[in-house]
Formats: structure tokens, C-alpha cells, sequence
């Protein structure tokens, strides 16, 4: 899937702080400056939450890690 930076489409769990992905293995830079692919179906603890979430998810805990 593709995510914009600035707008409301990367307000994913991939792209949250608090989503537990230290190497960032489900996103990388597509294409140009602020555009962002990532895997929606891979799933990663969550630090807020306390359980493991899919990228895809979004909540009101979100804080961008970009």
C-alpha cells in the first residue's frame, strides 16, 4: 500500500513510534520525496497497547516516526 507524508493515509501503525519495528522492515521510500510503500498485513507489537497490531491499524495514540 501506499502512504503520503502530511496527509491522513500514513497514520498507520507502520509508521508509528510506538509501533515495535526497529529496522523499519515494513516501509520504504517509493518513488519521490514523502511517498512511503508498506506491507499492511505485518504485525508488530505495539509499546502503548501492549499487543501485537497490523501495520495497517491506526488509533488516537499515533505519533509519526518519520
Amino acid at each position: 500500500m501506499i502512504a503520503f507524508e502530511g496527509k491522513l493515509s500514513i497514520r498507520k501503525c507502520a509508521f508509528c513510534k510506538y509501533w515495535w519495528d526497529s529496522v523499519n522492515s515494513a516501509i520504504s521510500p517509493k518513488g519521490g520525496f514523502g511517498v512511503w510503500e508498506y506491507e499492511p498485513n505485518i504485525k508488530k507489537k505495539c509499546r502503548i497497547w501492549n499487543q501485537e497490531r497490523i501495520a495497517n491499524s491506526t488509533c488516537n495514540k499515533f505519533e509519526c516516526k518519520l
